[in-house]
């Protein structure tokens, strides 16, 4: 199996080549915001990465003759969760965009272009496909209401993380579809999230974006809010500047300043005692939530995950598995990228193991 899977980003085309499940190629295509805003469809801008991310292959000597499948993510709310193939209905469906919307919709009509160009090689038939990882659509309405009346809760969370890792955790450990397991995940990368997965579904999840669950090396995470509506009517600061604290400089950020895995792990390594206070700490409210979690699935966990980019930390990992593996057996789910995500889940549709969904039927 030869596969093919991109992410179209607000300004680069991310995109890796895998033989076997093995990584062969990897690059990022830079697009200069300009020319993107330019662009004002999906369609002109797809047919623009397009091109730019065919420019790059060619250059570097790659053949995607006898790739089987082309597959990206799209991120579109008409859409439930699976994996589509990306046919008329679905093309029409994209078409229908906001501006800040055109890169994921672009990616459908990008996937589109390979498919075709592979398929007029004559060489085998490759299938373009579309991973759509729902977001708040299976919350349930317990876990949605708010205690303020027009205030509430549609979490936005890394759900390809959480259902990347269920499957692979399901098949591995409970010898079962990711439909027939209890799971409380958490990803650790530069937000963090926390769900409840019920055989299949996502009924509870923070939203780190909205102010929800743990501090994380770059959101602020849950706040008390009488201090919180204070300093914001101090007028200290407008919308925008309290947006940025609460989203990408709180957490770690706010407190260390450079917050990438790498300078926090050579920081704690060398032990540092700030350092390894607030990884602590962070640890400490991860595991706090992950407790939290249970309770929507009636302590009925099959197993804990631990997963995203920031799993690799094994000493922020250590702080966690020790509260929490008392309430099921802990795994630590490594992966290394988004596009790996996406190879996998090719790689469920191309033996056969995830339906391929058809949009408009």
């Amino acid at each position: 199996m030869k596969v093919l899977s991109f992410i179209a980003k607000l300004a680069s085309t991310e995109f890796a080549i895998y033989k076997d499940e093995v990584e062969t190629h990897y690059a990022v295509v830079q697009h200069p915001p300009l020319e993107l805003n330019a662009l004002l469809s999906p369609r002109e801008q797809g047919e623009y990465r397009f091109s730019a991310v065919m420019g790059a292959i060619e250059s570097r000597g790659i053949s995607i003759n006898d790739v089987d499948i082309v597959i990206t993510q799209a991120g579109v709310e008409a859409l439930s969760n699976g994996i589509y193939l990306v046919n008329d209905a679905l093309r029409a469906l994209m078409a229908e965009s906001r501006i800040d919307e055109n890169a994921p919709r672009s990616a459908v009509f990008m996937a589109s272009r390979f498919a075709n160009l592979v398929n007029s090689m004559n060489v085998c038939e490759c299938l373009p496909l579309v991973v759509e990882p729902a977001l708040d659509d299976e919350i349930i309405t317990d876990a949605a209401l708010s205690g303020l009346k027009g205030v509430g809760r549609a979490p936005v969370f890394h759900s390809f993380s959480h259902r990347a890792a269920a499957s692979v955790i399901a098949w591995e450990t409970m010898k079962t579809g990711p439909n027939g397991i209890n799971l409380v995940i958490a990803h650790l990368g530069k937000e963090i999230s926390v769900c409840a997965y019920d055989k299949g579904r996502i009924v509870d999840s923070n939203s780190p974006l909205d102010g929800e669950g743990p501090f994380s090396p770059t959101a602020a995470g849950s706040l008390p809010t009488k201090p919180l509506l204070e300093l914001c009517y101090a007028m200290k600061y407008d919308m925008d500047e309290m947006m940025s604290l609460i989203q990408s400089s709180g957490g770690l950020a706010a407190h260390l300043g450079d917050a990438t895995l790498q300078k926090v792990e050579e920081a704690y390594s060398r032990g540092d005692k700030k350092t390894i206070f607030l990884v602590k700490a962070m640890a400490y409210k991860v595991a706090r939530e992950i407790g939290a979690k249970t309770s929507s699935l009636f302590g009925n966990v099959d197993r804990i995950v631990i997963t995203g980019p920031w799993a690799l930390f094994e000493n922020f990992v250590k702080e966690i598995i020790p509260r929490v593996e008392w309430i099921a057996p802990t795994r630590v789910y490594v992966w290394k990228s988004e596009l790996y995500l996406l190879m996998t889940s090719a790689a469920r549709a191309f033996d056969g193991s995830q339906k391929i969904e058809l949009y408009g039927r």
